[in-house]
This record gives structure tokens, C-alpha cells and sequence, in this order.
């Protein structure tokens, strides 16, 4: 693994001095800074589904749950809330829910405020399943971030989430 982290740093070094060779005029820092970002991404991301896969989640049932556990209890929104806090279609949002009431995980339920609406709310078996992830995943962040300083966690953070907002 090691190996192949040098090996995308390095990649990305020699395409900027190329850039440097060839068109100087360019931007090349700019550039390479977001062609990193970009590849942390795709591995985060590939980091990410490798730990969901023995629980047998994707990304959106992962963030659903998440989201619900999240809220305290009852651990319950409706689908208006959780698309406002997804990055899922509504389409998706009720595939993703469906998926997740045949494992018995979720379920719908009317609204007490409104009984029009309908809620999604986590399964005692959903509460204890989604805690069991969430810890192993804490705890991978918290290893892949331990070879930096709390100050560079810090900093990292902050550089991440100003880039976020522009």
C-alpha cells in the first residue's frame, strides 16, 4: 500500500514539472494542488467503501443511517430533511430507504405532526447496527489521520472547509 501512495504523489510531481517544461505560463501549483485533492478523494473514497463492505452498505444507506443517528432521538426525519441533508435524488432516497426496511433497519411511519407525512426512523436493530459502523469508521479516521500533528489536523480542516465555501 505504501508503494502505492508514493507512487500517485510522485505521478503528480513528474506531471507538474512536465507542465513546468512545456507551458510554465501555466498555473502549475494551482493545478497541482487540485489534481492531489482529487486523487485523496478517490482514495478516501476507496478506503471508505472497502470499510462499509462487510456490513454490506453503499455510501447512501451508510449516509441515511448516519444522518438518522445523527438527529438523537427518535432517530427519525422525512425524506424532505434527509434529501436537504444527502447528496442522493429523491429517486434514490426511496430505493436506498426500501433497501434498507427489507434488512430491518428503518421503517416508515406517519408524522405526528402532520399525517400526510411520512417519516423515516431507525429500528432499534438500525440504532445498534449504525453505532457498530460508525465506531469502526471513527476509528479508521482516526488512524488514517494519526501521522499528522493536532495542529496540522487543525489547519487541514480549516484549508479543507474554506475550500468547501468558496
Amino acid at each position: 500500500m505504501a508503494e502505492a501512495k508514493t507512487s500517485s504523489r510522485m505521478a503528480v510531481s513528474v506531471m507538474l514539472e512536465q507542465w513546468r517544461q512545456q507551458r510554465p505560463e501555466l498555473p502549475i501549483l494551482e493545478a497541482g494542488l487540485v489534481g492531489v485533492l482529487l486523487r485523496v478523494g478517490k482514495r478516501l473514497e476507496q478506503i471508505g467503501l472497502e470499510s462499509l463492505k462487510p456490513y454490506e452498505l453503499g455510501w447512501s444507506e451508510h449516509d441515511l443511517l448516519a444522518a438518522l443517528r445523527r438527529r438523537g432521538s427518535p432517530y427519525s426525519a422525512t425524506p424532505g430533511e434527509l434529501l436537504d441533508e444527502l447528496f442522493i435524488t429523491s429517486g434514490a432516497l426511496t430505493a436506498c430507504t426500501n433497501r434498507l426496511i427489507a434488512r430491518g433497519l428503518v421503517f416508515r411511519a406517519k408524522s405526528k405532526k402532520d399525517s400526510r407525512s411520512r417519516i423515516i426512523a431507525l429500528t432499534t436493530d438500525g440504532f445498534h447496527f449504525i453505532d457498530k459502523v460508525t465506531t469502526e469508521r471513527f476509528r479508521l479516521c482516526e488512524e488514517l489521520m494519526s501521522v499528522y500533528s493536532a495542529d496540522d489536523k487543525s489547519k487541514l480542516f480549516d484549508l479543507a472547509e474554506q475550500f468547501l465555501k468558496s
